[in-house]
């Protein structure tokens, strides 16, 4: 009994091992093979300005600390592209010092994405993603601006850790 379960497991890892299974995101042996994308700056319908930076900075940094795509900084020379659009921003008072003073707001950002082989132009992957993320207020208007950036910066890279699992996955 004890010869026929180890039997099993080595059957089951020479197959693994045969059929060149690897952990999600690991880069494929030749480093060649792997394929070029693009993240140009997202477009922005909502009011707050610079959301187009913070969210394809976010991507670029999580695209380029994995081995399984590399970045290039145009779309021309780009396997894929994946594009961005921040639909909405809101702001919402989640916890309150007083009556009329909130403490902690939450950002929610609306986001559309794309991710398209250049080659053929066929979509991929498209997907709207709903990101919240909560900040502590601070009555000095520009500390309180500085806190709900940190906030919509966690967001991105919330948003950023997101996509790379559901495009490592389609790629």
């Amino acid at each position: 009994m004890a010869v026929c379960r180890l039997g099993v497991v080595v059957l089951l890892v020479v197959s693994l091992w045969g059929c060149g299974y690897r952990p999600l995101g690991a880069a494929p042996p030749d480093g060649q093979l792997r394929p070029t994308l693009a993240i140009p700056l997202f477009a922005n319908r909502s009011t707050e300005v610079g959301l187009e930076a913070i969210f394809a900075t976010a991507l670029i940094n999580a695209f380029a600390q994995t081995g399984a795509v590399k970045v290039v900084p145009g779309d021309r020379e780009a396997d894929l592209v994946l594009e961005g659009k921040v639909r909405s921003l809101a702001n919402t008072s989640v916890a309150f010092d007083s009556i009329t003073r909130s403490s902690v707001r939450r950002v929610t950002l609306t986001i559309d994405m794309t991710l398209r082989r250049k080659k053929g132009d066929k979509v991929l992957w498209k997907d709207t993603q709903v990101i919240q993320e909560d900040y502590v207020v601070d009555p000095n208007y520009h500390l309180g601006e500085a806190t709900k950036t940190e906030g919509i910066q966690r967001a991105a890279i919330t948003l950023a850790r997101r996509v790379l699992d559901k495009v490592l996955l389609v790629i």
